[in-house]
């Protein structure tokens, strides 16, 4: 199946679909090696990249300005880590390695903790991600309380649970997920995509399967408890970004683009491209206020709920959007790009 890939941009202020030049420019901006995740870091951007066999952090001020953070391996796993996501609350960076290996060739995970200046893994015990009961790890997420780690973990009662892990004193420590909304049963199996920050916590998008009934579903952390809804005519949720006191998540319905928006979780209309099984979507990121996306459909467009417009430079799967100040990245096709042309 052809690989559509979205993130998220936005239609500038006074630009329709109908007539003239609605081309969108974006500048490259050169790196060294591929980048493979964003984060903002107050008015700085951070970029995961990674050469040919090992992982390297990169920084971006304002100006244009690239360097490189000191960065220390503590495990041989950690030396040869591809980036799986990072997150940073202006001070402290976050953020998750893996590369597969061992005789089942399972990912083995190392986290990372520092910031512009130098990032350390900290080594953890097997256990804590690994092991008999472990699942997969999506990745971290910053909250008014410290930094999360959102994965999966083996359920007591079916499949698997979603689950938290929190950061102290250099530990990360799973959460118990039993008798909260993160944990399956032989009713409801819980299924997390992505993690974004949501105010004072986060946002957990993803899928459930119910009595042979699959539909998308979002998990919501206040910074003490954990909710969850179910979003009206989907069959999941992708990814989603959370701005203004609004969550806009993005994910498939019946093999087309679906768009809610939360906390009320309107479903809203949006252009008809389809979205595959095994399709993954990028964050929508606001620009002049109006969160948009970035699509793979016949080459890379922006794709607000009204309208879709051609870019002009990136093209290939698109991995992920960040904004910061009035700027936005995309990684796409291998590359990083800038919204708008070089002065």
């Amino acid at each position: 199946m052809r690989r559509l890939t979205l993130a998220v941009l936005l239609v500038l202020a006074g630009c329709s679909s109908g007539g003239g030049d609605d081309t969108v420019g974006f500048t490259a901006v050169d790196l060294t090696a591929t980048p493979e995740a964003l984060a903002t870091h107050g008015d700085m951007l951070v970029i995961g990249t990674r050469p040919s066999d090992h992982p390297e952090l990169v920084t971006r001020t304002k100006d244009g300005t690239l360097s490189n953070s000191r960065l220390t391996p503590a495990t041989p796993y950690g030396k040869e880590a591809h980036w799986y996501g990072l997150t940073s609350d202006g001070t402290t960076i976050t953020g998750v390695g893996g590369e597969r290996g061992g005789a089942h060739g399972n990912v083995r995970w190392s986290a990372w903790t520092g910031d512009t200046r130098a990032i350390n893994e900290k080594p953890q015990a097997f256990s804590t991600f690994g092991g008999y009961g472990a699942g997969e790890l999506i990745g971290p997420v910053r909250t008014a309380k410290g930094p999360l780690i959102i994965g999966t973990w083996q359920s007591a009662k079916a499949g698997l649970d979603i689950a938290a892990w929190t950061y102290a004193a250099d530990t990360w420590t799973r959460q118990p997920s039993a008798g909260t909304v993160l944990e399956s049963s032989q009713e409801l199996l819980r299924f997390p995509l992505a993690v974004t920050p949501d105010g004072d916590g986060a946002l957990v998008t993803g899928w459930q399967i119910a009595k042979g009934t699959v539909s998308a579903a979002v998990w919501r952390f206040d910074g003490t408890t954990w909710t969850t809804a179910t979003l009206p005519d989907g069959d999941a949720a992708l990814a989603a970004r959370c701005w203004d006191g609004t969550c806009h998540v993005v994910g498939r319905s019946k093999g087309r683009l679906a768009w809610w928006s939360g906390p009320d979780w309107k479903k809203l209309t949006t252009p008809d491209i389809p979205v595959g099984d095994d399709d993954k979507l990028a964050a929508p990121a606001p620009v002049n206020g109006v969160p948009t996306l970035f699509v793979d459909h016949g080459g890379v467009k922006l794709v607000s709920d009204k309208d879709e417009r051609p870019a002009d430079g990136p093209s290939g799967a698109v991995v992920a959007v960040e904004k910061v100040g009035d700027q936005v990245f995309v990684i796409a096709g291998g590359r990083l790009w800038r919204l708008g042309q070089a002065a």
